[in-house]
């Protein structure tokens, strides 16, 4: 009877173990690959790599990223307020309703990164890729945006309300709904971008390449739109109340129903000769981009103005009747 105790409280025991050991290996795998931070970090986290790392819900608040590789990692939840992530690595990275306030991006890689619900506030993504990133519903008022690429970016109902984005390449980012009154985008390249119902009052479009862009029902009264290429953008019933477009290359433009009273085309382009569309296409990469056969489907003639609503007040080209709208 004590043998059969004996070898029944052995195999308790080994059957113990094993449990113990079932868990204790994917522990010690899981931190060795996963979740875990090098020795030191936070705050000394200098050219860390973290790719791939779970590090959802950590604080990482004031630590030292620069240069760090963050590719896909999963930063979810996250606070990172006042790291220093210059020229750090977040190509792909998951960084879903983090805490970037007062952070520092410039330079980062963010393409492909999930900032979706992201805080962000006195930020400084100057210089910062962005290219294929999600940032909608975002606030980016007081972030610093210099120099940054948001090409192909996710903007829908993003707050860029009075944001300098001068120069910026935002090229077929999708800004549908976003609030970019009181912006500066002069001499920016917004070709190809859905700006469907934003909201543009007052902002600075001035130079900018807005070629094949959609503006369908955007708010653009009071907007700069001076020496800015549109050709073959969509502005059907769009508000252009009080719009300075003076010098604009309208070719190919579509005005149906859009509201122009008030507005400044004085020597805009509205017919279309050859000479602008080429031009253009030499210098504006995503014209440039279009096979002839795409070029024959955006059909580009004399702007659209049917349906158009214009008074005493609209400025016209020297010579150019709006005829029957």
């Amino acid at each position: 009877m004590a043998n059969y105790a004996l070898r029944f409280t052995f195999y308790v025991s080994r059957f113990t173990f094993h449990v113990f050991l079932s868990i204790l290996i994917p522990a010690i795998v899981l931190s060795g690959c996963g979740s875990a931070l090098p020795k030191g970090c936070p705050p000394d986290c200098l050219g860390a790599n973290l790719v791939e790392r779970g590090l959802t819900g950590v604080n990482l608040s004031g630590a030292d990223l620069v240069e760090a590789d963050l590719r896909e990692a999963q930063l979810n939840k996250a606070t990172l307020t006042g790291a220093d992530l210059s020229g750090a690595i977040l190509a792909g990275a998951t960084l879903e309703r983090a805490d970037l306030s007062r952070a520092t991006l410039i330079g980062a890689d963010l393409s492909r990164a999930d900032l979706s619900g992201a805080i962000l506030d006195g930020a400084d993504l100057s210089g910062a890729d962005m290219t294929k990133a999600n940032l909608t519903g975002v606030d980016l008022t007081s972030v610093k945006l210099g120099g940054a690429v948001l090409e192909e970016a996710r903007l829908v109902g993003t707050d860029l309300s009075g944001v300098n984005l001068s120069g910026g390449i935002l090229d077929r980012a999708n800004l549908t709904g976003a609030n970019l009154s009181g912006a500066n985008l002069a001499g920016g390249w917004l070709s190809g971008a859905d700006l469907g119902g934003a909201i543009l009052t007052g902002a600075d479009l001035s130079g900018s390449w807005t070629n094949i862009a959609n503006l369908v029902g955007a708010d653009l009264r009071g907007a700069d739109l001076g020496g800015a290429s549109l050709i073959a953008s969509k502005l059907n019933s769009a508000n252009l109340q009080g719009a300075r477009l003076v010098g604009a290359t309208l070719v190919g433009c579509d005005f149906s129903g859009a509201d122009l009273r008030g507005a400044n085309l004085s020597e805009a382009q509205l017919l279309a000769p050859a000479e602008p569309i080429a031009q253009a296409s030499q210098i504006d990469p995503v014209l440039l981009e279009l096979s002839s056969a795409a070029w024959q489907g955006l059909s580009i003639g004399d702007a659209n103005l049917s349906g158009a609503e214009h008074d005493s007040q609209t400025k016209w080209p020297e010579g150019f009747s709006p005829g029957g709208t």
